[in-house]
């Protein structure tokens, strides 16, 4: 893997990071649909809650690479 300059660095580190917080929120839907789940939750929405939490992250990740860019 080459890098051209320190840019190509940066964004590479943000597109890791924002895997990362993917990878983190969908986590965290498997843990919060096993929490409903064991607590009497409809299975539906059990169910619901790992794609929800992980769309969730993924657009909070599209934000943060999308967003944090210097406007010129």
């Amino acid at each position: 893997m080459k890098f051209k300059g320190i840019h190509d660095a940066v964004m590479f580190a943000k597109v890791l990071s924002a895997g990362l917080v993917v990878a983190g929120y969908a986590f965290l839907g498997v843990w919060l649909s096993n929490w409903l789940n064991q607590n009497g939750w409809p299975i539906l929405l059990s169910l619901c809650a790992i794609p929800i939490v992980t769309g969730f992250g993924m657009w909070q990740g599209w934000l943060f690479i999308t967003k944090s860019r210097k406007k010129k």
